[in-house]
């Protein structure tokens, strides 16, 4: 299965063929695994959370 990573704050995606691959770049080549986000590729970006509705009552 193919993974990629997407840096947190630039424009950047990259695709592995493996997780390891790709977590191995971020960690030694990329600035660091923090700077990075691992997953499958085809799956959906992570979203922020949602912001919880105040409950009234």
């Amino acid at each position: 299965m193919a993974y990629k990573i997407t840096h947190v704050s630039r424009a950047q995606e990259i695709r592995f063929p493996t997780q390891a691959a790709a977590e191995h770049y971020a960690d030694r080549l990329g600035g660091g695994l923090e700077n990075w986000q691992v997953r499958e590729a085809g799956a959906e970006p992570p979203t922020a959370p949602a912001a919880e509705a105040p409950q009234h009552g």
